[in-house]
């Protein structure tokens, strides 16, 4: 049979929290399920928490993989998946017993392509809700304005019919590990899919402490460029100047907070967006954060521009 809904979840090095990540979906009060584990070349036990969650339950299969990154995990899931609808779950988080029943449920009385949701965010101690509410959800290109302003770029709170992957040709953009999600979510919503909006939180996104992401380095900021170069390519045309800029801003404040760039790459930045630091009013705030933080060489050419 057919089912629901498939989940995909990317595994790396999960160990420590797979369990709570997995345990949240057999948990699930919908049973017409199946989880699609996407083994991404794990060097700690998480290929074998993996099989052994396979092992046990017949809805939950496992695809083990040399390592090739989140976005290509997140493809061979869509790949192999079966069900009507498709979410993805981080290994690291967890979600809410009913998400599965009440989205599907939502979809289908809707008649929708695409179904939004609010969810929390998780650190070790705190716990916070955070409402989506799109502009216009009949408006897709309202919503991509939305994902960049007030709407979270995931895929993991988003039920989203599988049929939309293969008659759209979307796919994950290969080798991009950031944002990759947001950027799939964007080609879809560029085409003429049918979305809405339940105003219920089911996701826990945990803020994990040991994150790769809390470790930035040039690569990091040389995958944001690649970000924003697809996204160039992936934005309906009214949208390009309205959102690019804005994009490519944060990426060149991020890259100066955390002193990955040249100090030609800098000059010329600052050159580049001096209007932008200027209307926002933030150029002492940032170089006031680049000092705290001890990085002279890019905070003396900041704080003298």
């Amino acid at each position: 049979m057919t089912p629901n809904v498939s989940i995909i979840m990317p595994v790396y090095n999960a160990e420590k929290y797979l369990h709570r990540a997995v345990d949240s979906i057999l948990n699930q009060t919908m049973q017409e399920w199946e989880l699609i584990m996407i083994d991404d070349g794990s060097r700690d036990s998480s290929p074998r928490i993996c099989d052994e969650y396979a092992a046990r339950d017949a809805r939950i299969r496992v695809i083990h993989k040399a390592n090739a990154g989140v976005s290509a995990a997140r493809q061979d899931g869509i790949d192999a998946v079966q069900g009507e609808y498709t979410i993805h779950a981080d290994s690291d988080d967890w979600v809410e017993p009913t998400m599965l029943e009440e989205l599907y449920a939502k979809a289908k009385s809707e008649k929708a392509d695409m179904v939004i949701c609010d969810y929390y965010t998780n650190t070790l101690d705190k716990q916070t809700l955070n409402i989506q509410k799109p502009t216009d959800v009949m408006d897709n290109t309202q919503t991509i304005r939305d994902l960049f302003q007030q709407l979270h770029g995931s895929c993991c709170n988003k039920l989203v019919a599988r049929a939309c992957y293969s008659d759209y040709g979307i796919r994950f953009p290969e080798g991009l590990n950031y944002c990759e999600d947001q950027l799939t979510i964007v080609r879809l919503l560029s085409n003429p899919l049918k979305c809405t909006y339940l105003n219920k939180a089911y996701y826990h996104y945990f803020d994990n402490p040991g994150s790769i992401t809390r470790h930035y380095q040039r690569s990091q900021y040389e995958t944001r460029l690649r970000f924003a170069d697809l996204l160039t390519e992936s934005l309906p045309t009214e949208l390009i100047d309205v959102i690019l800029p804005k994009v490519r801003f944060g990426i060149f404040t991020e890259a100066v907070i955390y002193d990955v760039l040249t100090k030609e790459e800098v000059t010329c930045g600052l050159s580049k967006y001096k209007g932008q630091i200027s209307q926002l009013g933030i150029r002492w705030r940032i170089g006031f954060k680049i000092l705290s933080l001890g990085f002279k060489q890019s905070s003396k050419l900041f704080l003298r521009y």
